[in-house]
């Protein structure tokens, strides 16, 4: 049996081929078939058909199409299953022809890195004969073609680039010189092409045609885009000039440089994280968010509030998607929430070193380092993280320019005005997910004992999976504890980040550095508020407490909210998770002497906190001046 989507949707089985004639089924048969074996929600699915706007009836009408699209299919239909909360279809990755060209244009790949070039053509070749036209090309939805049809036409351009330079290096110059100059007709900003066509026709022995295809592109570059052809093109365009004939110095893409140039295809990622668990829809995102846009290098955004996982995700991220970018991958921690953040220009320094560039021939300029990297970067397929960003002043000048490129950014901030950024907001995990982080590190096991136990010790955790992680740590380093143990240990408020550190790992280092970044009005505003019992406070409620007016009140806030140390359900609407209301309670009583109230059990602020200018009223009615634990009603008497 075979399912296809290099192409239009269809499904071969021993008694010919299954067309789905109604379009919402094919929609939903791609969403399954891109996911193979996976469940894949029903809320996504139904996002994917209605193109993110499904009706009320979306529930009932999917159930409707699946029976539908199982009775169409015939016995393939037998492998569409229902599962809690939705559905996946169960095959063989052999029987998906997306899986088998990915397969093949990575042996292929791998063979031309290795010099084979006649098997690298052949398992070229017949990953490109997989396709019978542009992906899921009869499948009517924005959501699949964006995140998954992009992708997978972008990795057909790939194959097609790497069979070319397996043909040229065969001498097949003459007869690839037709499809060259059709290729360079359909995708005429794709500068590899032009290359190759170039070496083509000069190896063929028709220079004239060659140096006429230079100016082509150079015209069309500088009129159409406004840049110059990038330095692939110009080296070819060189040799042409000199008559100078080395099939290495003509190569047109990163393998040549890896055979000639070894440092010149870095590899800076840190190792993977092993017990990385969840995040697939984030995952997913990211994936689509990496594929150019109308000549614009692609730049993904990840923020979220500290611990969350952002450098584990991009990180994770990038080992994904580094079959996409064959010329290298780039990483650097810019330390934006320590002391001392790295300064572009150090950092373009090491990139630039690292790229293959002599240390002597780096300028010492900020604005000179940033073109000669956006220069070096031009015509390459390679990935850019940057891990920990202060803001986009910092990451401006480490961008590449060209649409190869890609760039991958973590910050605690939202990065809201970097131009062209995709963002990716990062929320706390389900506790399903944050239990499985849990037993990873701890052993299925250990966890499987103590179920209660464990799910204590998650909600203590807020879900946050670096306190997860501190918390996994700790049972084993302590193999003696009991999760039970543990457990009772975070319950107790006044020792909960004591516990929740070890070795390198520290929830409450985590937050103070988030902290330390904000202004003292933000960072009172950010302990002072934390008092409230309510899961969240209005904007009206937050302006008594802090004795601003409400427009001040909510410039703070939105602050904290773009420090990811508010959240915002609603407009108006401010609220903290639990460990970071943990750690501003904890910071506001080392702020100063704690004064209770008497009247609300449990309320307390500090003297230290109380807002300058509260107004003067008998101590019974303090803490409705600035106590954010009173009702409405009460702060708007007072």
């Amino acid at each position: 049996m075979e399912f296809c989507v290099l192409g239009s949707l269809l499904v071969r089985d021993g008694s010919g081929e299954h067309v789905v004639p109604a379009a919402k089924q094919r929609v939903l048969l791609a969403a399954l078939l891109l996911r193979p074996g996976q469940v894949v929600p029903a809320d996504v699915l139904a996002d994917t058909i209605w193109n993110f706007s499904p009706p009320p009836s979306a529930a009932t009408t999917l159930r409707n199409y699946v029976m539908r699209l199982r009775r169409s299919l015939g016995a393939a239909g037998e492998r569409i299953g229902t599962r809690e909360g939705g559905y996946l279809i169960e095959l063989d990755p052999s029987e998906l022809d997306a899986w088998r060209f990915e397969s093949l244009r990575a042996q292929g790949v791998a063979a031309l890195r290795e010099g084979a070039y006649e098997r690298a053509a052949e398992l070229l070749g017949s990953a490109l004969g997989l396709w019978r036209g542009p992906a899921l090309i009869d499948v009517p939805s924005d959501a699949l073609h964006q995140f998954e049809a992009d992708r997978l036409n972008e990795g057909r351009l790939d194959a097609v680039e790497a069979w070319m330079e397996a043909e040229l290096r065969l001498g097949r110059h003459q007869a690839v010189v037709a499809e060259l100059r059709a290729l360079t007709a359909e995708h005429p900003g794709r500068e590899r092409f032009w290359a190759q066509l170039m070496t083509a026709l000069h190896r063929s022995g028709r220079r004239t045609e060659a140096l006429n295809a230079y100016q082509q592109v150079r015209r069309t570059l500088v009129e159409e885009i406004g840049v110059e052809p990038g330095a692939e093109i110009r080296e070819v365009h060189r040799i042409i000039l000199r008559e100078e004939e080395s099939a290495t110095a003509v190569g047109t893409n990163g393998v040549d440089r890896m055979v000639v140039e070894p440092l010149a295809v870095p590899f800076q990622l840190p190792a993977d994280i092993a017990e990385f668990t969840g995040r697939a829809v984030e995952l997913r995102r990211i994936s689509g968010f990496l594929v150019p846009r109308r000549n614009c290098p692609p730049v993904v955004a990840v923020s979220g509030q500290p611990g969350i996982g952002k450098s584990a995700l991009v990180v994770r991220a990038a080992y994904e998607a580094r079959a996409e970018f064959p010329d290298g991958v780039l990483y650097a921690e810019l330390g934006g929430t320590g002391p001392e953040p790295a300064a572009p220009g150090e950092v373009l320094e090491a990139f630039l070193l690292a790229l293959g560039v002599a240390a002597a021939a780096i300028p010492p300029g900020l604005g000179a380092r940033a073109a000669l990297y956006r220069s070096v970067l031009s015509g390459r397929r390679l990935l850019v993280v940057l891990d920990d960003a202060l803001d986009s002043a910092q990451i401006r000048p480490l961008l590449p320019a060209d649409p190869a490129a890609a760039t991958l950014v973590t910050g605690r901030r939202l990065l809201a005005d970097l131009p062209g950024a995709r963002q990716v907001g990062l929320t706390l995990p389900e506790e399903a997910e944050a239990r499985r982080l849990f037993e990873r590190i701890v052993g299925p096991e250990r966890a499987a004992a103590e179920p209660a136990a464990v799910a204590e010790l998650v909600a203590a955790c807020g879900r946050l999976p670096l306190a997860v992680r501190a918390a996994s740590a700790r049972l084993v380093a302590r193999p003696s504890w009991s999760v039970r143990d543990l457990a009772d240990r975070l319950a107790d408020g006044s020792r909960l980040f004591d516990e929740l550190r070890i070795g390198g790992i520290d929830v409450r280092a985590a937050l103070a550095a988030s902290q330390a970044l904000l202004s003292p009005a933000a960072a009172r505003a950010f302990r002072l508020l934390a008092w409230s019992d309510r899961p969240e406070v209005g904007l009206g409620i937050a302006a008594a407490v802090l004795a601003q007016s409400p427009e001040r009140t909510e410039e703070l806030l939105e602050q904290l909210v773009d420090a990811h140390l508010l959240t915002a359900p609603a407009p108006g609407r401010f609220g903290y998770d639990h460990l970071v209301r943990a750690f501003a309670r904890e910071q506001s009583l080392r702020h100063g002497p704690v004064r209770p109230h008497g009247l609300a059990t449990g309320c307390a602020v500090t003297v230290a906190e109380r807002p300058a200018g509260a107004p003067k009223v008998p101590a019974q009615r303090q803490r409705d001046v600035w106590c954010p634990s009173c009702s409405p009603s009460d702060v708007r008497a007072a």
